[in-house]
């Protein structure tokens, strides 16, 4: 059974979906060079399917991947959303295509370029509603300001970058990158770490090399091995521990940062870690303006996963804005019920956490 909030449905805000085009529709959708990539999958249900469904309260929820109702054309989104309740919804590209535009192949601009195409062309016809990210590559920052500037101006309101390289080769909170940031900040662009940005964050992948801690594969259901179920988030603490404590934060505040699918859990340790470890260091006491806590509060926003107890942490740790609901649409790690899941674990908490949850927190990324 699928779950309706009548308190907030047909205003809640998503912030993690998904651009699910059939790999067949690749070229027609991107272009050439991205379809070339996508070739491996072809035939995959997941990443291949068109049989979509009538749409309506239990197919949007139960379908998955492709076939999935709106899963690949903004119109069908939009529909998609009504049905679900949802009122604007940030979106992320099948990683399988971020991948390439991220790499050091020949045709990676080419694939950026042409995601972000799609991109914009997604922004102009959602009414709003739809906020698909923009991707830049940081291996280059002169390149990542030109390729900002461009979708900012095309009208796109949200960027997915890589979280496991230094950006340029520097540390994020260092003089080089800090135009980046001020851009991003002047153009209200809404930064997004998410998983599959974390390649290369570890120096060896013999890490997962064990059989119970490599991924399953997408026959098994388990395309998400053991090993990055555990540490997956690390990246992004690395990214902003060193954002934080290096006081971009602070030189930027209309920055604003949301780390997406990658759980929620170790929000609250982390942070309490980050304010033990301020009182080590009189640089650091003497030269930010605001408390790890402050900060998470004011610019940063984390989606859980609809497993865990959100609640728990929120009263174990405070921040309670900084969580915020997601769907994960159309991936089966979303479920079938996401809204009725994380209720349940929210409700206790009374009707304005709910509020909060559901659709307030989201607004920092999804602003009108």
């Amino acid at each position: 059974m699928v779950t309706t909030l009548p308190a907030v449905h047909g205003r809640i805000n998503d912030l993690d979906s998904h651009l699910q085009v059939p790999i067949s529709r690749w070229a027609e959708v991107f272009g050439e060079a991205t379809s070339r990539f996508g070739e491996r999958f072809a035939g995959i249900p997941l990443f291949d399917a068109t049989d979509e469904p009538e749409l309506d309260t239990d197919s949007v929820w139960t379908t998955k991947g492709t076939a999935a109702p709106g899963a690949s054309t903004p119109e069908g989104r939009l529909a998609a959303m009504d049905v679900m309740g949802i009122e604007r919804q940030l979106i992320f590209p099948q990683v399988v295509l971020a991948m390439p535009a991220w790499s050091d192949h020949p045709r990676a601009e080419t694939v950026l370029r042409e995601y972000n195409d799609a991109v914009l062309r997604w922004t102009a016809a959602g009414q709003g509603r739809l906020r698909p990210t923009a991707l830049l590559n940081l291996t280059s920052i002169e390149g990542a300001i030109v390729e900002a500037e461009r979708v900012a101006a095309g009208g796109a309101r949200a960027v997915f970058i890589q979280d496991g390289i230094a950006p340029g080769g520097h540390s994020p909170a260092a003089p080089e990158v800090d135009p980046l940031w001020a851009l991003l900040a002047e153009a209200d662009l809404a930064v997004t770490l998410h998983i599959g940005g974390q390649e290369g964050f570890f120096g060896s992948d013999a890490w997962s090399d064990a059989d119970l801690l490599r991924p399953g594969g997408f026959s098994t259901g388990e395309p998400v091995g053991p090993h990055m179920l555990a540490t997956m988030h690390l990246a992004a603490q690395n990214y902003l521990a060193s954002m934080l404590f290096g006081g971009v934060f602070d030189r930027h505040p209309g920055l604003r940062f949301g780390v997406i699918e990658l759980g929620a859990m170790w929000v609250g340790p982390f942070v309490d870690l980050l304010e033990d470890r301020v009182q080590l260091s009189n640089r650091l006491r003497e030269g930010l303006q605001r408390r790890p806590s402050e900060v998470f509060v004011d610019q940063v926003r984390v989606t859980p996963f609809f497993w865990e107890r959100t609640a728990r942490q929120i009263e174990r740790y405070g921040m309670a804005e900084v969580y915020a609901f997601s769907t994960d649409f159309p991936h089966p790690e979303g479920g079938t019920d996401p809204i009725g899941r994380m209720a349940s674990d929210i409700e206790p908490l009374g009707d304005d956490a709910v509020e909060a949850f559901f659709v307030r927190n989201a607004e920092l990324l999804l602003p009108e």
